[in-house]
């Protein structure tokens, strides 16, 4: 049913998956990096008003 040899198309494929995940891990971590940053202005922003 299934072949053991990789197409290009099978290689295009993982390549596509694993650079999307990759993004998905980078952007998460700015997210986290920034999330501090912004609950701190916010907290500031909450005591002047």
């Amino acid at each position: 049913m299934f072949t053991k040899t990789k197409t290009k198309l099978d290689k295009a494929v993982l390549l596509s998956v694993a650079a999307m995940l990759t993004c998905s891990v980078v952007v998460l971590s700015q997210q986290l990096t920034a999330a501090p940053h912004i609950a701190a202005s916010q907290a500031a922003q909450a005591q002047q008003a």
